[in-house]
């Protein structure tokens, strides 16, 4: 199966207060792009459980075979439907903006919930990490900021968003991952970002 034909999940991270805003029409310019049969998967409008002591406990319970309360299986519910859904799309496009140089909690929830051990990867006898989504999978990462990070030495040490995704994706198995900047939102021409943005995410849906 060739990238163009591969089954498409668009996690959406973006905090679209304003229409006008950049993320709400950079959003709205990539939904056009793809088939109506992709799925789009808004996290913020989304009620979904963070890696906290109520989650934790559901995990260690599911472990050790013991039975949940209705709060717990509905934390247990959750977690596996975001799994099942995200193993089902072999095309992923996450579309986040960077916040204090990494990425958004509710992305980091979201990871928290597709890295699962014995499901996404694996650990060998020999304690290294194996890849478990080894089927030719990809993932774009669409990375929105203020700044022009990728221009400023210092900054670019410290911008682990990207990093971290990249070698998140690559423990899982994902062989083509690929970043676009839309970046510089705060200092310079919105419109000229935009286009630009749009000119690269369309290159990356042929190739």
């Amino acid at each position: 199966m060739g990238y163009k034909t591969m089954k498409t999940l668009v996690i959406d991270t973006t905090i679209n207060a304003h229409t006008e805003s950049f993320s709400a029409q950079l959003l709205q310019q990539i939904k056009q792009q793809f088939a109506e049969s992709t799925t789009y998967l808004p996290l913020n409008d989304m009620d979904l459980p963070t890696l906290d002591e109520a989650t934790l406990t559901v995990i260690y319970k599911q472990k050790a075979g013991e039975a949940l309360s209705v709060a717990e299986q509905a934390i247990a519910d959750t977690r596996q439907s975001m799994l099942q859904q995200f193993k089902a799309h072999q095309k992923i496009v996450i579309i986040y903006p960077m916040y204090n140089y990494n990425i958004p909690a509710r992305l980091k929830d979201y990871m928290d919930m597709v890295l699962v051990p014995r499901e996404t990867f694996q650990y060998s006898e020999a304690g290294k990490i194996e890849p478990l989504l080894t089927d030719n999978r990809a993932v774009l990462f669409l990375q929105i900021s203020g700044s022009m990070f990728s221009l400023d030495k210092e900054c670019q040490q410290m911008e682990f968003a990207y990093r971290y995704l990249d070698m998140m994706f690559a423990k899982m198995g994902f062989k083509k991952r690929t970043l676009i900047r839309a970046e510089g939102t705060a200092i310079c021409d919105k419109e000229a970002i935009l286009q630009a943005t749009l000119e690269d995410f369309n290159q990356w849906q042929v190739n």
